[in-house]
């Protein structure tokens, strides 16, 4: 586990038909798998969602700790399309099995995010150019999250759910003691309440995205102490919630 992207069972060849300005050809395209995963915790299961089946360790650990069940993990394992996480459980946690595409649930608990960064605008561009996906070049059908920590790139993940490439790099940091409190998540998917709420649980401080936020998202963001950061094009970017962790954004509201 190096926190590398990995495209291990994540996509396949198929046959189809091409059209072109030259018309009808066969021709053969890279898709992404599309499997069903069940999470279970200490032998109980908690969640049966559609993921892509690659980094499976990491998506187990960061489903746990995002969904609030748990602030620590100290085993997982994987057979087959099971993964079995083993963690000291959250005694105020809601247990309940949950079909899911990997987004949270309602009833998740919402930790406050306790963290000193401060970033440098130029690190909201350099997070958003390591998320070209090499499963999304092949593919175009897949998302991709990273995570950085002291402005180096430590964990990438692909997924064709955006919620579990968030669950993959925070799985990531919490198997391989990664400080949550000094990094920063990037995403390629929009930013509502579900995925605020994960990286509050996870501890991260500030969540950069390409695409938009949502009311709620944004509520979320104030109310659990996160600097969002969306819609993050060549130039330009939109802050959205506690400004005050970049640098030059420190007296606005």
């Amino acid at each position: 586990m190096n926190g590398e992207e990995t495209l291990d069972r994540a996509f396949e060849t198929v046959e189809c038909i091409a059209f072109s300005g030259e018309g009808f050809r066969e021709d053969r395209q890279e898709v992404c798998t599309e499997d069903i995963v069940v999470i279970t915790l200490n032998g109980r299961p908690i969640v049966t969602q559609v993921a892509t089946a690659a980094q499976l360790e990491e998506l187990g650990a960061g489903f746990v700790i995002s969904q609030g069940l748990a602030t620590r993990i100290e085993e997982v394992r994987v057979e087959g399309l099971t993964i079995h996480v083993r963690a000291p459980e959250r005694s105020e946690a809601v247990h309940s099995i949950i079909e899911s595409c990997g987004g949270a649930m309602g009833n998740m608990l919402v930790s406050p995010v306790k963290s000193s960064l401060v970033i440098d605008k130029g690190l909201v561009f350099t997070v958003i150019s390591h998320i070209v996906s090499s499963l999304w070049e092949k593919t175009g059908g897949a998302h991709c999250s990273v995570l950085f920590s002291e402005g180096r790139l430590v964990a990438k993940s692909s997924d064709i759910g955006r919620h579990n490439t968030v669950d993959k790099v925070i799985g990531f940091a919490a198997l391989g003691s990664v400080d949550l409190s000094k990094c920063i998540l990037g995403c390629t998917g929009r930013q509502p309440l579900g995925m605020i709420t994960k990286a509050a649980n996870a501890g991260i401080p500030i969540v950069v995205s390409k695409a938009a936020t949502t009311s709620r998202g944004i509520e979320q963001a104030k109310k659990a102490g996160i600097t969002l950061v969306g819609r993050v094009k060549p130039g330009s970017f939109c802050v959205y919630s506690h400004p005050e962790r970049i640098e030059g954004l420190q007296g606005s509201r």
